[in-house]
């Protein structure tokens, strides 16, 4: 069906609708259920400034606003009208706010995080645009927009939400410099800060600029978003007597404590380094010994005395020297781990001061999903269990992009409108599923849903067009594989781009935010319909048991939550070798098999050399270009000083299934 087909339909739809709204009578119900299906169908029909506006004439009818049913009556006499003669619902063009639009309200319970979590979002736009003016600084600065957009979208903040699809889709012009791009980005920054905390001052600033891109002005010369502030917390009724540290001032505290890790590591590897050179000097000292030894006592045809008592001397300081390093090696050794006692009792005791709950982050992102559903007209249902593990604060602010993306493809991908449901033999009410548990160290969350699942055809096509994968190997590449394309930055198989989905950076996003904070996710389809999304990453930001795995010359870690049995490779059915998944050769079969365990997925193994101790170690986010240069997930600094990689289990499952 055509554009003109499409608005031709809502606006029929609009006029059957209009007597009910100007009436002035209707029942309370039967407005906001009128309002609710045009918000839908223009939703369905690709408008979503006018579901948008919709969407807000409906909470005012709801709260009981006066004047509310007669504002909505003239703006959708207008809106059909223009769609009779073929124009958009609007005149407006971004970033002039559509007709309607107004500041949004955010639950008080979660504004105060909420404007934590946007700062840090402006910080990482300010230092992308000073530090790297290129075309991979505007696509850094395009998924952070992106994420600041699904976080105001959770929290119900829509006239930012509005405003961050627009200023994003106006990054994403062809054929723009990165340095032009950045410094548009620059221009609208202040503008979006200011819009996060007081949006009716940002419409103003909108609605006089004439759909321009925002001027200087006294409106909009605040400092840069870098250094705004957020200045509303929530009120505190308990009664008991309390001290309000701003949760930025606990990330630096944290950032400090990770600092002093690194000494840590540092000075442990100092002590191991000379504890190395404390045994070579033994070693020396034992070998001018033996020399004496054999030299035997002066004689008058053999070797001079002095000389003898030189090398014995030699050999005496050099015991000393060996000594004197062992015992500063042991205190530097001792003095590293009070040091790391230390930074633990520290970051476990601002961990308690900055705990939630598992289930209290899944309830608030269903919450913003039943939200958005609702906000596009989708009949759904948000089925939340999970239990009370604790999670830290940053930890669980972090998840909540990453979570709302995937609830977000569910509706904008997989949960069919009412009437598909129906045609499928389905209930007219879809579902979307989030579950979350605690297992050893990790946190296990799903979100899946009831829908029509993915199509592999649509994925495959998108993938080729898209130049992510060869004709060659999409003709060859298993539904497993073709999954995980689903992650490549701009592959998306929606065809237009709305508030929801369309941007093909949603997936990826996510996929980045839960590898930094050292987990990973993996896509499966549910037999029958759906899809399942699953997010495994540990409980602590900072450390994570690893298993230590040797392959040629590789040395990687895998967190000790993703390995299963070890056993002697099997000459008749060998492994895929881990170097083989790492895109290098391997020249001798190898030695031993490691199984990955991976929860929903039937068992991959993969081929090792040897395998190393169990160790507790602080995963790094890794740099982009490492990062997509294969299956890893972070990086490890070493007490010796070394620098090496983890893997991700998923990803290394997938490249296992399609070598093996």
């Amino acid at each position: 069906m055509s554009r003109e087909d499409l608005d031709a339909l809502l606006a029929q739809e609009i006029r059957r609708r209009l007597a009910l709204i100007g009436s002035g009578e209707a029942d309370p119900r039967d407005l906001r259920a009128a309002l609710h299906t045009l918000k839908g169908s223009a939703a369905m029909a690709g408008h979503g400034d006018l579901a948008l506006v919709i969407a807000q004439l409906s909470a005012r009818v709801r709260g009981g606003e006066a004047g509310a049913a007669g504002a909505a009556a003239r703006m959708l006499t207008e809106v059909a009208a223009r769609l009779g003669e073929g124009k958009p619902p609007f005149a407006t063009v971004w970033p002039e706010p559509p007709p309607g639009l107004g500041p949004s309200t955010v639950n008080p319970a979660y504004r105060a995080e909420y404007l934590a979590a946007v700062r840090e979002r402006f910080e990482e736009l300010s230092a992308v645009a000073d530090e790297d003016p290129t075309r991979a600084g505007v696509e850094r600065a395009i998924r952070t927009l992106h994420s600041i957009k699904g976080t105001a979208a959770a929290v119900g903040d829509d006239l930012t939400a509005w405003y961050c699809h627009g200023l994003e889709a106006s990054l994403k012009r062809p054929g723009v410099e990165p340095r032009v791009t950045l410094a548009e980005l620059a221009r609208h920054g202040s503008l979006l800060a200011t819009m996060v905390e007081d949006g009716a001052g940002a419409l103003e600033i909108l609605r006089g600029s004439s759909g321009q891109a925002p001027p200087p002005s006294a409106h909009n010369s605040a400092p840069p978003p870098a250094t705004r502030r957020p200045s509303v917390q929530p009120e505190d009724d308990t009664g008991e007597h309390t001290v309000r540290v701003q949760g930025v001032s606990l990330e630096r505290v944290l950032e400090r404590v990770e600092l002093i890790r690194l000494a840590h590591d540092e000075v442990a590897g100092a002590s191991s380094a000379t504890e190395r050179e404390s045994a070579r000097l033994g070693e020396l000292r034992r070998t001018l010994i033996e020399a004496l030894r054999l030299l035997g006592p002066p004689r008058p045809w053999g070797p001079p005395a002095k000389a003898l008592v030189s090398i014995e001397g030699v050999a005496h300081a050099l015991g000393a020297t060996a000594e004197d390093l062992a015992r500063g090696s042991a205190l530097g050794r001792r003095g590293a781990e009070r040091m790391r006692a230390a930074a633990e009792d520290v970051r476990r005791e601002i961990g308690l001061v900055r705990r939630t709950t598992l289930s209290a982050v899944l309830t608030r992102v269903g919450a913003a999903a039943e939200r958005l559903a609702e906000r596009e007209g989708r009949d759904v249902r948000v089925v939340i269990s999970a239990t009370d593990a604790p999670v830290e604060r940053e930890v669980a602010e972090r998840l909540v992009d990453p979570l709302m993306q995937l609830a977000r493809n569910a509706l904008a991908h997989g949960i069919e409108p009412t009437s598909e449901r129906a045609a499928r033999g389905k209930s007219p009410t879809g579902t979307l599923r989030l579950s979350g548990s605690k297992i050893g160290n990790f946190l296990h969350i799903v979100c899946e849903d009831d829908g029509r699942g993915v199509d592999i055809e649509s994925v495959r096509s998108s993938a080729i067009a898209s130049g992510s994968i060869s004709t060659e190997a999409a003709r060859g590449a298993s539904d497993d594989e073709l999954l995980s394309l689903l992650f490549v930055p701009g592959l998306t198989t929606k065809r237009e781009a709305d508030l929801l989905a369309g941007r093909g950076v949603g997936l990826d996003l996510a996929l980045n935010t839960v590898r930094r904070l050292g987990g990973t996710i993996r896509l499966e389809r549910i037999p029958g319909s759906g899809l399942r999304a699953t997010l495994e990453l540990p409980i602590e930001r900072w450390t994570t048991d690893v298993l230590w795995l040797n392959a040629g010359a590789w040395n990687v870690a895998l967190p000790v939550n993703f390995s299963g049995r070890l056993s002697r490779v099997d000459p008749k059915k060998p492994p895929v070798h881990l170097l083989a998944c790492l895109g290098e050769e391997a020249p001798n079969p190898p030695r031993l098999s490691l199984e990955l365990s991976l929860r929903g997925i039937p068992t991959v193994s993969v081929g090792i050399d040897a395998v190393g101790e169990v160790e507790e170690c602080s995963l790094r986010p890794l740099p982009t270009l490492l990062s997509q240069s294969g299956p890893f997930s972070g990086a490890i600094l070493r007490g010796d000083g070394s620098l090496l990689l983890a893997l991700d289990a998923a990803l290394l499952a997938v490249r296992a299934w399609a070598l093996g």
